[in-house]
């Protein structure tokens, strides 16, 4: 097992994982998150198949991303991540991404990640994986930690939106990522080439699965544009997203 305290992934982006604006899409900026987290769990023993062997198994449960601009198309990036704080119910792991061509930093991630038990569904403790606390890092991350997201009081914008085969992942639920894509949806294509999503928090209330069908609501506040999807009257999860005017690159 090697303790290492920081791990990196490096990335070349494709056509194929850009958005409308020529650059890496949030969705996939999450899911390249989720990979980098896996694999460096996996390096410390703590990963998807040790924790299964107690019956458990990680789940993101908040997350807050900051960035100064995306990877653009053809461009080379990393992610580094490293463990910020650990306890017996949650570890707290953070991520810089930063483009290798460039050499500069592109933004910054927090994450909270809790282990809930395979067959209950509830949280878990992680006692058995102690010496995960010998793998904290002092490094620190500049953004600000993930604030309390208010519930959306009167709405702007409604959707619904019923989850499908594609939505699903592994654990049989629906994928961290899709969540990002669908509330992304909430706003036009045209929102999105005058403006950057320059910060984005999302935290997870429960679980959604297959067929569900929930309603997606936005309305525009002092804190951003706040979007929660609701399952039969129950927050699935809550966002908060903060848009800033695109600089044209040359200006």
């Amino acid at each position: 097992m090697t303790m290492m305290k920081e791990y990196t992934c490096e990335y070349a982006l494709s056509a194929a994982l850009c958005n409308a604006q020529g650059e890496l899409a949030p969705a996939q900026l999450v899911e390249d998150i989720l990979e980098v987290a896996t694999e460096h769990a996996d390096a410390l023993g703590v990963g998807f198949d040790r924790l299964a062997e107690d019956g458990n198994l990680w789940v993101l449960s908040r997350i807050a991303i900051e960035m100064n601009r995306y990877p653009r198309l053809h461009e080379r990036y990393a992610l580094t991540t490293w463990i910020e704080d650990y306890n017996r119910h949650f570890s707290e792991r953070n991520f810089e991404i930063t483009s290798a061509d460039a050499g500069e930093t592109l933004g910054y991630a927090r994450t909270i990640w809790v282990a809930i038990n395979i067959d209950t569904r509830r949280p878990a403790d992680l006692t058995s994986i102690e010496h995960l606390r010998g793998t904290v890092s002092d490094r620190p991350c500049p953004i600000r930690r993930q604030g309390k997201i208010r519930p959306v009081a009167e709405p702007q914008i409604r959707n619904t939106y019923t989850f499908r085969v594609s939505d699903i992942d592994v654990n049989r639920h629906v994928n961290s990522a899709r969540y990002v894509e669908i509330i992304l949806n909430q706003l036009g294509l045209e929102e999105y080439d005058r403006c950057m999503l320059a910060r984005f928090e999302i935290e997870y209330r429960r679980e959604a699965h297959y067929g569900d069908t929930v309603d997606i609501e936005s309305t525009l506040d002092s804190d951003g544009i706040i979007t929660a999807l609701t399952l039969a009257g129950s927050p699935v999860c809550l966002s908060r997203s903060a848009l800033t005017p695109r600089i044209k690159q040359g200006d």
